[in-house]
């Protein structure tokens, strides 16, 4: 697929002023999944950075990067305490259990630099993406279509509240980042994918920063190519990854 743009919608930059998505793109994946191996000091060094920073389950919901987090799920009219945003679940995971496990390293790996900053990180296949153009905006409850990954479709609400990412009339992930779809996340014969996260929020923009940063880093070191970083805010609302 040629180049991949993203547009945030001018009613969601009314909504959250400080709105910031960053991202980039990677190539040779295979490579790196099949050099991944054991991610277990990478969850180690989350668990341990939590830790250093004095954040228990106690207090997670107390951490100002989720509490932004919790406030923007609610102004979607949906009970942030039923669905937490992708940080705050793994988050929550690391803490009790010190790790989170999924069929696909790449995603373990995603998983557990984000639980580090508390920073919402989410992955797409570019060969599976319906259209190269993505948009951050409320739903389209009578176009839009949804297919939720790991849970049933009405568990997932499609109202005109949620914010989504969408190509065309598919939402590629519901309220933000709380859930992604089935028809677009990374696979095992993902070689090409678009790493994205978001932040609602001034105090989320430098761990989403340091998370793309540690991620790259990782990628790289496993064999992948990562392109440089792109951001998006209110000044550049919409652009093409390099």
């Amino acid at each position: 697929m040629p180049g991949i743009t993203l547009t945030l919608a001018p009613d969601l930059l009314t909504r959250h002023p400080d709105l910031l998505v960053a991202g980039f793109r990677a190539a040779k994946l295979r490579t790196a999944a099949a050099a991944c191996g054991d991610v277990t000091p990478v969850f180690e060094a989350a668990r341990a950075a939590l830790g250093e920073a004095g954040v228990t389950l106690q207090n997670l919901v107390e951490q100002p990067q989720i509490a932004a987090w919790r406030k923007a799920i609610g102004a979607c009219g949906l009970r942030p305490s039923r669905y937490r945003s992708s940080a705050e679940q793994l988050a929550r995971r690391v803490l009790k259990t010190g790790t989170v496990s999924t069929p696909l390293p790449l995603v373990t790996l995603y998983c557990a630099v984000s639980a580090h900053h508390l920073a919402p990180l989410g992955a797409y296949d570019v060969t599976r993406l319906p259209d190269p153009s993505i948009t951050l905006r409320p739903c389209r409850p009578n176009t839009d279509a949804f297919l939720p990954l790991g849970a049933d479709p009405e568990d997932m609400p499609l109202s005109e509240d949620v914010v989504v990412y969408a190509s065309g009339d598919r939402v590629l992930c519901w309220a933000y980042n709380v859930r992604d779809s089935r028809e677009t996340g990374l696979t095992d014969d993902t070689d090409e994918g678009l790493f994205l996260g978001e932040a609602v929020d001034p105090s989320q923009h430098e761990p989403l920063h340091d998370a793309l940063k540690d991620l790259r880093h990782h990628l790289q070191t496993l064999g992948a190519i990562p392109a440089q970083v792109t951001s998006f805010d209110s000044s550049r609302p919409t652009g093409a990854f390099a």
